[in-house]
């Protein structure tokens, strides 16, 4: 405010406002409680005001923040659940595959050639199923 006062040319206050960053509002405002007398409380009331601004981004930004977390504490456990579901997957094709397999032939019964037929039920010691069991060709 000494620095305001000392202004008097033409154009120095706006210099003065332009070289602090200061709004011209701002500066009448301080002006006007300097001469009412109530500066220090106006300056204050400001600072004030200024705090509870930033406890209220801070809150804010805390409740995104905790949101956030929530969110990704669910993706997390979502991610575990399907990688244990996936590991027993594993298991479980992994002991199919070692299990010793007695019939090379996976195709229904139903849908066999001749041919396959015959060796399946060769292959399973049913009558009928080759020549040498005495099946009528």
């Amino acid at each position: 405010m000494q620095q305001w006062d000392q202004c008097v040319d033409f154009g120095s206050k706006s210099r003065l406002l332009r070289a602090n960053k200061v709004d011209n509002a701002t500066a009448r405002a301080w002006v006007a409680a300097r001469d009412r007398g109530d500066m220090e409380a106006s300056m204050v009331k400001a600072s004030k005001k200024s705090r509870d601004h930033a406890i209220n981004v801070t809150r804010s930004e805390l409740v995104k923040l905790r949101a956030e977390n929530e969110r990704l504490r669910k993706k997390v456990a979502q991610a575990e659940a399907a990688q244990e579901i996936l590991g027993k997957a594993f298991g479980l094709l992994e002991a199919v595959n070692q299990s010793p397999n007695e019939d090379p032939i996976q195709i229904p019964p139903a849908l066999m050639t001749l041919d396959q037929y015959k060796q399946w039920l060769s292959g399973h010691h049913v009558a009928g199923g080759t020549e040498e069991s005495g099946s009528p060709q």
